[in-house]
This record gives C-alpha cells, structure tokens and sequence, in this order.
C-alpha cells in the first residue's frame, strides 16, 4: 500500500510538472508574437501613433478599409473583431493604450453588440494567454467569466479547455508566424461574396437602455482625450424590425447612424456584412463626413 501511494504522489508530481513546462512554453510563445489574433498584435507589436483606429465586430472589421485613409496621409488600424462584444473592445482599448500606443480618433461601431455584457468565448480565448501575467485582463474577466480561478490558477488548464483557440494547433501556427488574415491589411478582412435577396434579417424588438462597457469605453476615451466617433454599420434592406436602430439611437444619442447609409445588394456579402467593394464605399462615406475628404478607387 505505501509503494502504491508512492508511485501516486509520483506521478501526480510528474504531471503537475509537465503542465507547469507546458503552460509556461505556450504562455512563452503567445507572448512573443504579433501576426496571429489582433489581441498578440496589441500586446507585442511596437507602441505606434495612429490617426485614427476602427474598433467593433466583424461589421467593423469587414466594413472599414484603413488603405483608403492612408491615401489621405492619416495612419489607421482596423482593431474590430469578427464576433466580439463591448466587453472585450473595452478590455482590448485599455490594453492599447497600456501598451504605449496613441490615437486621435475612435471610429466605434455600436449596434448588436450593446445588447450584451458577458464576454464573447471565441475573443476573450485570444486574450486567455496573458491571464495570469497581465493584471488587466485578469481583473476585467476574472468577476464575469466562468472557472476563472481554475483558468487562473491551475497550470495548463485554459489551454486544455481552450484547445481549439489556443491549443495545439494554434501554437504550431504561431511557432511558424503564420500570420492571420488580418495582418497583412491593417486588420481589415473583407468578403468577396454578394448577398442573396432572398435573405432576411431580424433585428432585436426591444433595446437595451445601457451598456456598462460602452459607458467604460467612453470614460477611457476621456481619460486619453481621445475624440470618440460611435457608429451604426450599414445593414442591408431585408431587415425585420427595423426600428431598432431608432431605439438605439434614443438610447444613445452620440450615434452615428449609418445603418441605412448603402441600400444596394450588390455591396452586401450577407444582410449584416458588406462585401469588399461595399466597404469601400462605407469608408468613403466616414471619410468624407468626418474628414472632409474623398477617396474613389
């Protein structure tokens, strides 16, 4: 009996020790690159000064091409993530501006997502990596998040849990640099397909009075004396409940709202998206309305 509980507490031992190396060997990699997710470009990339960065979901990600503002001499990155929600934009602006970088405008897309609070799984798992080394992300998650002491505290659990984000294949990836879709485009990703008529689109019928992290967002802007730009994204016509975006507007004021701004289906990939010539025609119109200028390709 005492040999077997031996070989136990050796074993546990081994264990313990192998996901204490493992943890500290993919922590290690995410930490020293850049080229995977838009949070590692944050994080490790050298602090810059833009002009202008775009935040949001994927309807800012896909919807706002920051080359058409560099033809106009103002330095712009498209910090929008395809599936993501104020909770994280939030924590990814304090971030931004922890690291050293510097911004005088906000171009924040505002619509679906300010009817959630909780964190998106697939975004915050790009931010998972620096848990346990960052305060930031460690306190903006640890209260809202499930299993956070066990993310925390237990070696190698998040990547385990989290393995088809940042696992196995992730760190391979992120061994070989392969970069994502975004960084070769200053974040921005476009969609090349046209949308189908025959699609619809329902919108919420009720609408949220606040949003704790759209009010966090604006008092970080303040604190960085940064001109925020809050925006509704374009949908297409085939939408249901279309006064959504007037509750939203009486809800939040400050909001310019585009949501009607390109009504033909040709510059649509899906209801909520536009496709790549659709984007250039958004940015021409933020462009223009906030800069004075035009940029026609």
């Amino acid at each position: 009996m005492k040999k077997f509980s031996v070989k136990i507490v050796v074993y546990l031992s081994l264990i313990l020790l192998l996901a204490l190396v493992l943890d500290t060997v993919y922590t290690l990699v995410y930490s020293n690159s850049e080229v995977r997710n838009k949070v590692q470009f944050v994080m490790n990339a050298p602090p810059q000064n833009y002009d202008a960065i775009i935040l949001g979901s994927s309807r800012a990600e896909n919807h706002v091409v920051p080359e058409l503002f560099q033809k106009q001499g103002l330095k712009v990155y498209n910090f929008g993530m395809g599936g993501g929600g104020l909770c994280d934009d939030s924590l990814l602006l304090k971030l931004f501006f922890e690291t050293g970088n510097t911004t005088q405008k906000i171009f924040f897309q505002v619509d679906l997502q300010f009817m959630g609070e909780i964190p998106a799984p697939a975004i915050q798992a790009t931010f998972l990596p620096f848990f346990t080394t960052n305060p930031t992300i460690y306190n903006h998650y640890k209260d809202n998040t499930e299993q956070s002491f066990a993310l925390a505290y237990v070696p190698f659990y998040r990547y385990c849990q989290l393995d088809s984000k940042i696992g196995f294949r992730e760190l391979v990836l992120t061994l070989l640099n392969k970069k994502g879709k975004f960084f070769e485009s200053e974040g921005f990703i476009a969609l090349e397909n046209t949308l189908n008529s025959k699609q619809k689109y329902t919108l919420p019928t009720e609408v949220n009075k606040k949003n704790k992290y759209y009010d966090e967002i604006k008092v970080i802007c303040i604190k960085n004396k940064v001109e925020l730009i809050p925006f509704m994204a374009p949908f297409c016509v085939y939408v249901n409940q279309a006064d959504f975006f007037s509750k939203l507007k009486q809800n939040v004021p400050e909001l310019h709202d585009y949501s009607n701004a390109i009504k033909a289906d040709s510059l649509f990939a899906t209801c909520g998206h536009m496709n790549r010539k659709g984007a250039e025609v958004f940015t021409n119109i933020l462009l223009n309305k906030h800069y004075g200028k035009k940029v026609f390709r």
